[in-house]
């Protein structure tokens, strides 16, 4: 993988014609008629980039990179991941997992710091969501599944009900719910215990009516790491209703609610492959 700043990405994609590559992380832009080559190589980090082999003395951008920057700027489904937790304060890590064709790359960005790398290829659904688990497992880490027996809430009472940690325990009390379990999901919705990791999907190429024609899917998935093991909580639409599922974060709970909340995409079960159309 690649390690660079934000200034070291902005010379990457100015020196490899690069004009968009991950906005949801706050990246902005270049504007190739004013932001040049000649600027980019002036740049002190640019000496660096040279150094560490990625551009060469005449300016050009290390193939393999090119090839890393051309995945997410023209990708065609991702999943978006904000991973949070107590040390992180205000400004969650983030990450985009992008497609293109066949090809997958990951971005990462933490600060001002930025990691690009490949992920992986993929042409059937089975590989693809091992593509997926993969980086999320890198990401987020490996643990032991809490032993939790599933609980499943009424997403929109949740919402209308739920402001504090006081607010959830009363409201977990009035759910039928035992005590282990009550008191393993406090836990997992603490913020100063636990860790967090959402993931949403995104397909490029949709027409609703922003000028990014990007479709972003309502549903999501949560990744929690508490003191009592990992949990996985997935959005569920079902019947007019949105449910939210709560279960072990074991592997094949989390490959099977990130398989269910990228099938929910306009593509269905061809997220894996579509292509959008330019």
């Amino acid at each position: 993988m690649l390690t660079t700043t934000i200034d070291g990405l902005w010379v990457l994609q100015i020196l490899a014609g690069i004009e968009v590559v991950a906005p949801e992380l706050g990246l902005r832009p270049i504007l190739p008629s004013f932001e040049t080559a000649h600027k980019a190589l002036a740049h002190p980090i640019a000496a660096e980039l040279r150094a560490a082999g990625v551009i060469d003395e005449a300016g050009t951008v290390d193939s393999v990179v090119v090839e890393w920057l051309t995945v997410l700027s023209r990708r065609d489904v991702a999943l978006l991941i904000h991973m949070r937790g107590p040390d992180t304060g205000d400004q969650p890590a983030r990450a985009v997992l992008a497609r293109f064709a066949q090809w997958w790359v990951v971005m990462e960005r933490s600060e001002d710091l930025v990691r690009i790398g490949g992920a992986g290829t993929a042409t059937a659904e089975g590989a693809a969501n091992s593509v997926l688990v993969a980086q999320i497992d890198r990401l987020c880490g490996t643990n032991t599944p809490a032993p939790l027996r599933p609980v499943t809430l009424d997403g929109d009472a949740v919402l209308a009900n739920v402001t504090s940690q006081a607010s959830l325990k009363n409201f977990l009390a009035a759910q039928q719910m035992d005590a282990d379990q009550q008191r393993i999901v406090l836990l997992a919705a603490d913020p100063t215990r636990s860790t967090q990791a959402s993931v949403i999907a995104l397909q490029s190429g949709v027409e609703t009516g922003q000028p990014t024609r990007t479709f972003v899917e309502q549903s999501a998935v949560t990744i929690i790491d508490s003191p009592e093991g990992r949990l996985v909580a997935e959005q569920v639409p079902s019947a007019g209703k949105k449910w939210m599922v709560l279960a072990p974060g074991s592997a094949t709970n989390i490959t099977n609610a990130i398989n269910n909340m990228v099938r929910r995409l306009p593509a269905n079960e061809e997220w894996f492959s579509y292509r959008k159309v330019v």
